[in-house]
C-alpha cells in the first residue's frame, strides 16, 4: 500500500520511518526541504515535568513518549550512523517570585506523589554553582529525568533515514488540495500535479488547516544562540523568561523563546530578540558577554485547547497527526508509533480517543 504523508517535519518523517518498517510504500510531500520547517526552530527540550503540565492524559502521553527517547534515539543512530545529541541533561526551573516559588513547589509535590523525580535547589547553591545569577531568583526545582535532543541533528537523521531507505521525498513542491472522492481519500494535488496514494496523513504543522477543517493556527516563537564553553552550563535553564539550552557538544547555547498569535507573520524582530536577552541577562548575567551566533523564528501549530489532534478524520483512509504545540520533539516516538499502528493494524486506544479531531465537534 502507498501512503502519502503531507509536511516533512519530526512528526512526518518518524511516521514515515514507522510505515517504512511496517512495508509501506510512503511519500512524504513538503513545501521546501524535509526538516527544516519548525521541527528546525525548535528547542529540543523533552520536559513533560519542567512544562508544569497537570496530571492527566496529556502528561502521561508526555512522560511515555519521555521514556521510548532512549531507544528511539539509539536505534535511528545505529539505522543511520549519525549522532543526534540527545542528553539526559535534567533541566532546572528558576522561581524569579514568590509567587512562581510557590506554584513551582506545589507541582513538585504533585509529581513526586506520582513517583516522579525531581529536587528544591535553593539560590546558596546555585550560586556556588554559576558566576552571577540573576537577582530576583529565589531558587528553583530540578526535574533529573528531563532532558534535550538537538532537534536539527534529529531532522538530519530522519532525512538520511528517509533517503537511505527509499522513502520517496517531494520537496518545494507544496500541497494544494487533497482529493476527494465520495468520503474516501483518493490524492493530493501538488504544483506539478496529482499524486495517489491508499492513505494520507497531514502532519503539515501550523499549515494543517490547509487541506482540511482543522482548529490549529501558528503562534511564532523567536529564538538566538549564542556561544559557549564546557564550564558555561551543565544543564538546561526554563524559566517564565527564558529557556537557556546548553547542546551536548557544549559549543552553543540555544535562547528561547517568544510567544506571540501574529499568524506567520515573518522575521526576527528588535522587540522579540530584546525579550530573550533581558530574559538571559536576568537569569545567567555572565552570559551577555558570549558572541550571538544566530537569530531565527518558527511557528508552533497550537490548537484551541492546546493539546494534539491524532488519528482519523471525517474522511476515510485520511488522517491527521499534528497540533503539537510546545512538543512536538518530545512527542515524535509515541505519535509516531500510535498512528502507524492505526493504519497499519487498526489499533485505537485512549490517547486517540482522547485527541480525536471529533473532539471539536462534540455537543
Amino acid at each position: 500500500m502507498k501512503g502519502i504523508i503531507i509536511g516533512g517535519g519530526i512528526i512526518g518523517l518518524s511516521i514515515a520511518r514507522e510505515l517504512q518498517k511496517a512495508g509501506y510504500t510512503i511519500t512524504v510531500i513538503d513545501r521546501q526541504r524535509v526538516g527544516r520547517g519548525s521541527s528546525w526552530a525548535a528547542g529540543g527540550m523533552l520536559a513533560p515535568q519542567s512544562e508544569g503540565l497537570e496530571p492527566g492524559v496529556f502528561l502521561d502521553f508526555c512522560l511515555e513518549s519521555r521514556q521510548m527517547y532512549p531507544s528511539f534515539v539509539e536505534e535511528l543512530e545505529r539505522e543511520t550512523d549519525m549522532s543526534v545529541g540527545y542528553w539526559k541533561s535534567g533541566i532546572f526551573c528558576p522561581a524569579y517570585s514568590e509567587e512562581e516559588e510557590e506554584e513551582l513547589k506545589r507541582k513538585l509535590e504533585t509529581y513526586k506523589s506520582m513517583g516522579l523525580s525531581g529536587n528544591w535547589i535553593d539560590r546558596e547553591t546555585l550560586e556556588g554553582r554559576y558566576p552571577s545569577i540573576g537577582r530576583e531568583i529565589r531558587g528553583g526545582v530540578f526535574y533529573p529525568d528531563d532532558g534535550q535532543v538537538d532537534n536539527r541533528l534529529l531532522m538530519l537523521a530522519l532525512e538520511r533515514y528517509a533517503r537511505y531507505r527509499g522513502i520517496e521525498l517531494v520537496e518545494f513542491n507544496p500541497v494544494k488540495k487533497v482529493v476527494v472522492n465520495g468520503g474516501k481519500f483518493k490524492g493530493v494535488r501538488t504544483a506539478t500535479g496529482l499524486v495517489e496514494g491508499d492513505f494520507c496523513i497531514i502532519t503539515a504543522g501550523a499549515w494543517s488547516s490547509e487541506f482540511i477543517n482543522l482548529p490549529v493556527f501558528p503562534i511564532k516563537g523567536e529564538m538566538a544562540a549564542i556561544s559557549s564553553k564546557p564550564k558555561d552550563m551543565d544543564t538546561v535553564f526554563f524559566g517564565s523568561k527564558v529557556y537557556l539550552i546548553p547542546k551536548k557538544d557544549r559549543k552553543r547555547i540555544v535562547v528561547g523563546a517568544t510567544e506571540e498569535k501574529v499568524g506567520f507573520a515573518e522575521g526576527n524582530t528588535v522587540k522579540g530578540i530584546l525579550q530573550l536577552f533581558t530574559g538571559l541577562r536576568d537569569t545567567l548575567p555572565y552570559l551577555v558577554e558570549k558572541n550571538l551566533l544566530e537569530t531565527w523564528y518558527g511557528y508552533r501549530p497550537a490548537t484551541d485547547d492546546l493539546l494534539p489532534i491524532l488519528g482519523k478524520t471525517q474522511v476515510e483512509s485520511l488522517f491527521v497527526a499534528t497540533g503539537h504545540y510546545r512538543n512536538g520533539i518530545l512527542l515524535a516516538p509515541i505519535t509516531a508509533k500510535l498512528i502507524s499502528q492505526l493504519i497499519d493494524k487498526g489499533i485505537t486506544d485512549r490517547y486517540l480517543e482522547q485527541f480525536s479531531v471529533f473532539r471539536f465537534r462534540e455537543g
